[in-house]
């Protein structure tokens, strides 16, 4: 059932204001109505979105009759966020304070329209993951009496209890020994599920600490396997609101889980402590698949054979030259820029106020490639050409055409995405990819959840990514870079995100591509960018093929 305020309706009626007190006119108005209805071939009047019949129409002007009705009605038209929600279902803020919301006439009045709208929103929000909407909904009063009230908490029970058993499936098949995937038990175990199920009211209590059981069953079914997101629901649970027997449960099987680390830790072998530490250091491109004792069994693998390829090598087989960042970009034309840029992206302000929801970026936009590769044309900085380029190859990509080549992800071909990351962004937040050559430097903006093509050239380069909370594209740097052009760089994130400002400088990535392989290699480079122990950012190679690559970590 649809809510229509009649003031606004009668109005509509009319083309222009109407007395509700006024019965004449109400009279005269009714009669104009039904004549209209009568002359339709469906005999159904429509005004604006809604329609009447005949018998439609008898009732709403019979119920206008009564003053008690009209005076809620008043009440409504006045409170614009609760006209609002009822009539679109979108919660933009707090009601009113008005008395009259508490009284049994008004809530026996309001509740058959308040009911639908009111549980479908909160069952949007839950199954969204939208915290914000949840809270208002639950902090503004509850316009429902008694039996609406147990029809829209039967329905949202449903939906946690459904909830709750896809957990327990979830968790049963790991116990029997499937591979999980940390993203898709995200869904039951979050900060964001957690705090809004603290909003639920007191009614679902008794649930919720069901659910904090059916957490710590989760968290066991998996600290073996992956012992930093089993603790991180033992976390989780902490901050839910339960009983004081789950609470108590929940601090044994974190002591547990601690005892079980430190176990680990002690019976570790001389030759798996020395596997785990390189594996650990270069978790931030590790493949989850890949243990930590494994990845450095590898690292130690590759050292060695280097090695005896120095020692044992001839002229056809020289030893490789060890490439470090220094070596690409030390003098390169785009270093001095690229340190500033880093520098001033570190600059966050806090300051959330100003930042303007219509003025977002899309995915592949360029949002700093532009002003910095015309403070390079500026500042006269020659080109440093390699001998695998050439000058006109060069400017292709500098410019206008370089953000060209970000080609949109909805087109498949291989040939258009050949030699290029495809980067996907798994957080919560947008991020910034920035790919620096010691010639050229582009950007390219990706929203939450989307992926796009980077394309790379035949040299060294050097991926860093910007992530934040709230885009600010106005904001400008406090000062700008004398010798090229007074650059200043413009667009910031206010906020952080999580170790977005570490990751930023100490986890970029250098490749640098091997010309004869990406001259006859239609495949791009497929990495993800995710959030490990709801604290740590991370790049995830999706692929094992480092073939035309040499894959370095910045400094």
């Amino acid at each position: 059932m649809n809510y229509v305020n009649p003031f606004a309706l009668l109005e509509a009626m009319n083309n222009g204001p109407v007395d509700p007190g006024n019965t004449a006119a109400l009279s005269l108005l009714r009669k104009k109505m039904l004549a209209e209805i009568e002359l339709t071939e469906d005999k159904v009047l429509r005004i604006a979105t809604t329609a009447f019949s005949k018998n439609d129409l008898l009732q709403f002007f019979d119920r206008l009759s009564s003053t008690g009705e009209l005076a809620f009605h008043a009440s409504i038209a006045a409170d614009p966020v609760l006209l609002r929600f009822l009539e679109t279902g979108e919660i933009t803020g707090h009601f009113v304070d008005n008395p009259v919301y508490q009284t049994p006439a008004f809530l026996t009045f309001i509740s058959p329209w308040y009911e639908p709208v009111f549980t479908n929103a909160v069952l949007d929000s839950l199954k969204h993951k939208w915290l914000e909407n949840t809270t208002l909904l639950f902090a503004n009063p509850l316009l429902l009496d008694g039996e609406y009230t147990t029809t829209s908490y039967t329905r949202i029970f449903r939906y946690c209890r459904v909830l709750e058993e896809q957990l327990k499936i979830s968790t049963a098949k790991i116990r029997e020994g499937a591979a999980f995937n940390k993203k898709e038990l995200s869904a039951f175990a979050s900060g964001v599920l957690v705090a809004q199920l603290n909003q639920l009211p007191s009614e679902f209590h008794e649930w919720r600490s069901d659910y904090g059981i059916s957490m710590i069953n989760l968290a066991l079914a998996t600290y073996r396997k992956d012992f930093a997101f089993g603790m991180s629901v033992i976390q989780l649970i902490e901050k839910l609101t339960t009983t004081r027997y789950v609470q108590n449960e929940n601090h044994k099987r974190k002591e547990i889980l601690q005892a079980h680390r430190r176990e680990q830790h002690r019976n570790r072998s001389l030759i798996q402590h020395i596997l785990w530490y390189p594996g650990h250091w270069i978790k931030p491109i590790r493949p989850r698949w890949l243990s930590e004792e494994g990845a450095g069994g590898i690292m130690i693998g590759i050292v060695i054979l280097i090695f005896y390829m120095m020692n044992n090598g001839d002229a056809k087989n020289p030893a490789p030259k060890k490439n470090t960042q220094t070596d690409h970009f030390a003098n390169a034309r785009t270093s001095d820029p690229m340190k500033y840029l880093l520098y001033t992206l570190k600059m966050t302000t806090g300051d959330t106020s100003q930042k303007k929801m219509n003025s977002q970026p899309r995915t592949g936009d360029d949002v700093y490639g532009p002003a910095f590769m015309e403070s390079l044309r500026k500042s006269g900085v020659p080109y440093k050409v390699d001998s695998s380029r050439n000058k006109a190859e060069v400017r292709e990509l500098v410019g206008p055409e370089a953000s060209a080549r970000l080609v949109p992800e909805h087109q498949s071909s291989a040939v258009a995405h050949r030699q290029s990351i495809h980067l996907f962004n798994r957080l919560e937040v947008p991020a910034i990819a920035m790919i620096q050559t010691p010639d050229t430097f582009y950007s390219c903006y990706i929203v939450p959840g989307d992926s796009a093509y980077l394309p790379l050239q035949i040299t060294a380069n050097q991926l860093y990514v910007y992530i934040g909370q709230h885009w600010d594209a106005g904001k400008e740097a406090t000062s700008s870079m004398a010798g090229y052009g007074a650059y200043r760089a413009k667009g910031f994130f206010a906020l952080p995100y999580k170790d977005s400002e570490k990751f930023m400088k100490e986890s970029s990535l250098i490749f640098t591509l091997d010309p004869v392989y990406w001259a006859s290699s239609d495949r791009n480079i497929p990495i993800e960018i995710g959030l490990g122990d709801n604290t740590n950012l991370y790049f995830n190679l999706l692929e094992n093929n480092a073939a035309g690559v040499e894959l370095e970590t910045g400094d």
